[in-house]
């Protein structure tokens, strides 16, 4: 008897001294599984025959994150990644990266995808993150993308001012040929109405011909009266490529984009809604401005452009996954968007959508860039890129566990005809299964 209240007193003093270190222990993380089907996505543009041109493949991907400590005080957090962009491939197309999912599976395809330290300073409202973290400001129009930098962050509800840096390049410990970008941001949050401003600077000393020195500004605001949900956002990018060579000349940015919307709850489960979003495109006679509305530097949020809006055209990587779209780069371009979305049960939604897409890039007919559109023609400046009608259905079938397809059709305009032909139309069918844990 004396053994085994030995054993349990053992038992129970271990626990105790084990607790305290497993409650400050966390992950998180999500698996999916993608399925890509597009037909004609080059619109027989690029191909000599009249041939219904497909696209497919089979994708997977998973993320997990440890967290060790207390966001209260100060915590630890590691995040990876492992991504097989096609089933079934024959060999490692980039060292392992992306490729996980070749025939075999033993690949050095596990990516460290954050690193970083978040701590709060004691007796103050600030906290600062350190290290390789997301960074993401101005929603779709600026930046979304893991990178290695600090964050300074004041939080008093409603209110948060956050400063920023980070670094996207370093060629020389010994000289100072540096890309960072600095950048400041408000936000203001409350159930009725919120409000966000935020401002950055590049200082990019790499390129060898010139200095690149973007600045970025945006103000986003949303307010919810009643069944009514409006959201609007606008961006401007000035500053200049600063010509460091005898006999050259600066570049000025002179860009801007804008998004209007608007949402009305009919009923239960029952909405409609209208969406405008415009950037503005190159002018292929003026050499000297790049109006071609920018992002930050490989920002990916062109990625999720297109969630919950579009199948066809645009990407969608939140929804439906990646490599699919039409068009990854959707600066130069307009819609309009009209959608529907009905909840007949907790656990189904769809979304109806239908944009017309335009193009906003300009010039004489001939000139590179006169059109914006991966593929389009240069022979003549056209403005219509074409219409997209898509259904895009998502299933809860446990908690965590969910199902997305989505089925689009899309309607090219004469962006895409050649001086012999018509483009042809395309059509595709996505899905996502995503388990979030």
């Amino acid at each position: 008897m004396k053994k085994v209240l030995v054993l349990i007193g053992a038992a129970v003093l271990v626990m105790a001294l084990a607790t305290p270190s497993m409650a400050q222990f966390k992950s998180w993380g999500h698996i999916e599984f993608q399925t890509i089907y597009a037909v004609n996505r080059d619109n027989n543009f690029n191909v000599p025959t009249d041939t219904d041109l497909a696209s497919r493949h089979i994708a997977e991907r998973f993320r997990f994150y440890l967290q060790y400590g207390d966001p209260k005080t100060v915590r630890a957090v590691l995040g990876f990644e492992g991504d097989g962009t096609d089933w079934g491939t024959s060999t490692a197309r980039s060292g392992g990266r992306n490729d996980m999912a070749i025939a075999g599976t033993d690949q050095v395809a596990l990516e460290i995808k954050q690193a970083y330290l978040e701590f709060v300073i004691p007796q103050t409202p600030l906290s600062a993150t350190i290290g390789m973290q997301w960074f993401t400001y101005g929603d779709i129009f600026f930046q979304g993308r893991d990178l290695p930098g600090v964050k300074l962050t004041a939080a008093f509800a409603p209110h948060q001012v956050e400063l920023f840096w980070w670094r996207e390049e370093d060629e020389s410990r010994t000289t100072y040929n540096v890309n960072d970008v600095y950048g400041l941001e408000y936000d203001f949050k409350q159930k009725l109405f919120d409000f966000n401003a935020y401002f950055a600077y590049q200082n990019d000393l790499t390129p060898t011909t010139y200095d690149d020195h973007p600045w970025y500004a945006g103000i986003a605001a949303g307010f919810r009266p009643g069944n009514f949900d409006f959201d609007g956002r606008f961006s401007y990018v000035g500053g200049k490529q600063e010509n460091k060579v005898a006999g050259g000349s600066d570049v000025d940015y002179k860009s801007w984009a804008a998004k209007l919307a608007a949402r009305y709850k009919i009923g239960p489960g029952m909405f409609v809604g209208v969406e405008g979003v415009y950037s503005t495109g190159n002018d292929a006679d003026d050499t000297g401005s790049i109006k071609m509305f920018k992002l930050a530097n490989s920002s990916e949020m062109n990625s999720s452009f297109g969630n919950w809006r579009s199948v066809f055209y645009y990407r969608g990587s939140g929804v439906l996954g990646y490599y699919h779209e039409k068009q990854l780069n959707w600066m130069g371009t307009w819609y309009g968007n009209v959608n529907f979305e009905y909840s007949p049960t907790a656990w189904a939604r769809m979304v109806l959508n239908y944009l017309y897409i335009g193009d906003t890039s300009k010039g004489t007919d001939g000139l590179a860039g006169i059109n914006s559109p991966t593929g389009s023609r240069t022979d003549q400046d056209k403005d219509f890129v074409g219409h997209e009608i898509n259904l895009i259905t998502s299933l809860s079938i446990y908690k965590g566990f969910v199902y997305n397809i989505g089925l689009g059709y899309f309607i090219p305009g004469d962006v895409y005809d050649s001086p012999s032909k018509s483009a042809d139309n395309g059509y595709a069918v996505h899905s996502k299964l995503i388990y979030s844990f």
